[in-house]
């Protein structure tokens, strides 16, 4: 009990005058979101998901064919499903459409609690209020020790030769969201993108509850939702689990658009990871997803009767 006050004082100014957790300030890109999300005029368009979506779509090209503005709020696929519902639950306005565009691991485990909260938390401190009441302690003592781990690195100079990441930085994205700073850069070699981790056909429990409470919400302003395929690579394709997802879907009345192997690209065509999209595959996804929304009964595309 001796250290625990000391130490949990040296925890608490940390916290409140600590540098960033990290250096890379990615995580950063919520604040701009949500300042779209909160100031834009009902009705618009509200793009939910992992970095499939942050990294493979142009919410500009989106906007001329849906003739309603764009906020695409997807960052990282770890943050879960049940918080990505919950940051715009509160953001909705009166014929909003909601398009989620789900990486396999939404389907797999809806409700994630990872280090990614922590970042986000760290760059972001009003995101906590997304976060289950239970989980919110665990968040914010790790941004606490991540904080003093930083004035540690400050102190050391281990920091002192660090660069901006040229990709995953907060000033990267356009400004409906879109992370941008990725489309001129040199792409990783096809032997060095991370792939996709395989899942076992099925769609969590969870899942389900989470898009109750989000439909209820949206059914108070007259707002859609629709779902879409996520951007993959032919190397990490996988149809076991994408007739999984369509075939519980369509059980629970819910609108999946398109057909999965629509979205799968070449493997030279992503940067990094099987779900982060160049210039030319966000170009073509973002074209066959305009085809999509607009082929359905549900969306008005602009000069459709």
């Amino acid at each position: 009990m001796l250290f625990a006050i000391p130490f949990g004082s040296v925890l608490c100014v940390a916290f409140f005058l600590g540098p960033p957790a990290s250096r890379i300030d990615y995580m950063a890109g919520v604040r701009a979101k949500h300042q779209r999300l909160d100031s834009l005029p009902s009705p618009k368009a509200i793009i939910i998901g992992g970095s499939n979506g942050t990294f493979g779509l142009d919410s500009e090209r989106l906007e001329q064919a849906l003739c309603m503005p764009v906020v695409n709020m997807t960052i990282h696929a770890s943050l879960g499903f049940r918080f990505m519902v919950e940051e715009i639950k509160g953001s909705l306005g009166e014929g909003d459409l909601v398009i989620a565009t789900m990486e396999h691991s939404a389907y797999h485990d809806a409700e994630k609690y990872t280090d990614a909260h922590i970042l986000t938390v760290d760059r972001s401190p009003r995101m906590v209020r997304f976060l289950p009441w239970y989980e919110r302690p665990r968040v914010l003592l790790g941004v606490a020790v991540m904080r003093l781990h930083g004035v540690w690195k400050l102190w050391t100079g281990a920091w002192k030769n660090d660069v901006p990441h040229s990709v995953y930085r907060a000033s990267g994205f356009n400004a409906q969201g879109d992370l941008v700073s990725h489309l001129n850069v040199e792409r990783y070699p096809v032997e060095r993108q991370n792939t996709n981790p395989q899942y076992e056909p099925g769609v969590d429990a969870a899942f389900w509850p989470i898009v109750e409470g989000l439909t209820d919400s949206l059914r108070k302003y007259h707002a859609g939702l629709v779902f879409v395929w996520p951007a993959s690579a032919e190397s990490s394709a996988n149809p076991a689990m994408d007739v999984s997802i369509r075939t519980a879907m369509d059980a629970h009345g819910l609108v999946l658009l398109g057909n999965a192997e629509d979205y799968i690209f070449p493997d030279t065509t992503f940067h990094d990871s099987h779900h982060h999209l160049r210039a030319t595959g966000r170009r073509i996804r973002t074209e066959r997803l305009i085809g999509d929304l607009c082929a359905s009964p549900l969306i008005k595309c602009c000069g459709t009767p």
